[in-house]
This record gives C-alpha cells, sequence and structure tokens, in this order.
C-alpha cells in the first residue's frame, strides 16, 4: 500500500498535482469534502468546522472550545482512516489532515506552493474586476487564515518544511513532471507498507474508533484516557484512569460504551 498526502495552498496546484498523480498510479483521490461525509455518521457536523474551508475565515473565540475541536478531530480521522482502509492505496488531497496520519511512517507527505506573485496573477485572472493589489491582499489574507487553522487544529506552523517529506514548487514546473519525480519516490521501500504498518493503521483505527466513542457518549465525555488498540485481537487498552476519582464507576461506565462496537473483543484497564 501507498499513501500519499497532498496540502494544498496553491488555488489550484494541489489538485494538478494530485490528479496527475492518480492517472500515473491509477490510485483514488480521497478529498476532505469525502472524509466529511463519511464522518458525517459520527455527527462531524456538529462541531460546526464542515461547513468552512480555509478560505472563508479564521477560527473565532468561540470555536475555540475544547470539545468541538476534539470531536472533530476524532471523527475526521476516524473517518479518514476507514476510507483509506477501504480503498488501499490513495492520494489525499486536503489541508492538514496529515498531521492526524502522523504515526504510520510510510505515508508520503507533501506540500505544494507557489510564490505570492504568481498565485495573485493566477486570482487576478480568475477575477478581473480586481486590482493586482487587491488580489495580492487576498492570498496573503487566506495564507493568514490557512496559518490561524493549522495553530487552532493541530498547534502548528503548517509552512515549516519539517512537517512534509517534499516541498513542490509549481512557479516553473508543471505538475505532470512533478507527478513523475514522485512516482520514483514512490519506488522506494521506505513509502511502500510492510505488514506492520498495515497492523499500525488498523491499531490506530480502533484505538481512534474508541476515543470517539467515548467522546460522543456523555457518560463518558469528559473522561481524560489514553487509549491503545490492537486490531488482531480486538483488544482495547484503557491508561490513566487512576486518575478519575470513581475508578469502579468509570470503568463500568467505558465498558457500557465499548462494548457496543464490533471490533472491541476485549477491554483491559492499565
Amino acid at each position: 500500500m501507498q499513501i500519499v498526502t497532498i496540502s494544498r495552498g496553491t488555488l489550484i496546484g494541489a489538485e494538478q498535482l494530485a490528479n496527475a498523480l492518480s492517472q500515473r498510479l491509477q490510485i483514488p483521490i480521497i478529498t476532505r469534502e469525502k472524509v466529511i461525509e463519511e464522518g458525517e455518521k459520527y455527527l462531524i457536523s456538529e462541531t460546526g468546522f464542515t461547513d468552512i474551508t480555509f478560505l472563508d475565515r479564521a477560527p473565532s473565540p468561540w470555536e475555540r472550545q475544547y470539545y468541538k475541536r476534539k470531536h472533530y478531530l476524532l471523527s475526521f480521522q476516524v473517518a479518514l482512516l476507514e476510507l483509506i482502509l477501504q480503498e488501499g492505496s490513495c492520494i489525499y488531497l486536503g489541508h492538514l489532515a496529515h498531521f492526524l496520519l502522523n504515526d504510520i511512517p510510510f505515508v508520503l507527505r507533501i506540500r505544494v506552493i507557489k510564490s505570492l506573485h504568481n498565485r495573485a496573477k493566477a486570482w487576478q485572472d480568475r477575477n478581473p474586476h480586481l486590482t493586482y493589489e487587491q488580489a495580492l491582499d487576498y492570498i496573503r489574507l487566506i495564507d493568514e487564515r490557512r496559518r490561524l487553522w493549522g495553530d487552532f487544529l493541530y498547534g502548528v506552523n503548517i509552512e515549516e518544511p519539517k512537517h512534509y517529506d517534499l516541498v513542490i514548487n509549481l512557479d516553473k514546473i508543471d505538475p505532470e513532471y512533478f507527478a513523475t519525480i514522485v512516482e520514483q519516490i514512490l519506488n522506494q521501500p521506505y513509502f511502500n507498507s510492510t505488514e506492520e504498518n498495515i497492523k499500525q493503521l488498523n491499531n490506530l483505527l480502533l484505538s481512534s474508533k474508541a476515543k470517539l466513542l467515548l467522546f460522543l457518549a456523555p457518560t463518558t465525555r469528559g473522561f481524560e484516557v489514553d487509549v491503545e488498540g490492537d486490531a488482531e485481537t480486538g483488544q482495547i487498552s484503557i491508561l490513566g484512569l487512576e486518575k478519575e476519582k470513581e475508578r469502579k464507576e468509570a470503568i463500568a461506565l467505558i465498558q457500557n460504551v465499548l462494548r457496543t462496537e464490533p471490533g472491541i473483543k476485549d477491554i483491559k484497564f492499565v
């Protein structure tokens, strides 16, 4: 299996690269919009973050609520992992969700960039009524909003190259050419999954789903625990419950919630 994540940020450059790579490798593209659609079964729209894009507005103080953020990230992660395991090799085209796959080593994380000048010119071409300065101001505005969302959701500066394996500048070279380079990179063993990597993906899905179930249930929403999953055995390990005052009651509540998930066969409290 091969997984590529491409972070948007050039108006259409990331989409062009994703399409070119999809055609070369004959693998599907998973978009943010598709993940949100899949996440609706986990009530992701209730977070208020699904009907916006990073171009519309910055996060407001009202949205800086711990539970809304946690709900969005957990439901998005579960939906994304379910789609990946369903599709197999794939390309994720979005903004920041590659941070949800940080524990998976073989994922190739790509950021696509263009200069402010070229992006402003492209925006002006789309909107002839704008002056160049107005188009430039707009590009700067959406860049700032994107930075604010990255900090709000993941606590990172999304423009730092350390968060990516490859940063591609489309100012001079066509996306089709870069697709051939990415294809060569993907031929390297490091970016191809092993049997152990697939186990990691399934384990991450199981533990993430358990966290999401605990969050969605009113009786366990406030529990601050760590969760580890073993998808092969169906065992979930709950860590950190000793911090809860009523441990016996908490154990019973957690068991009642997690037993509703068919993939969970055993619950261990560490």
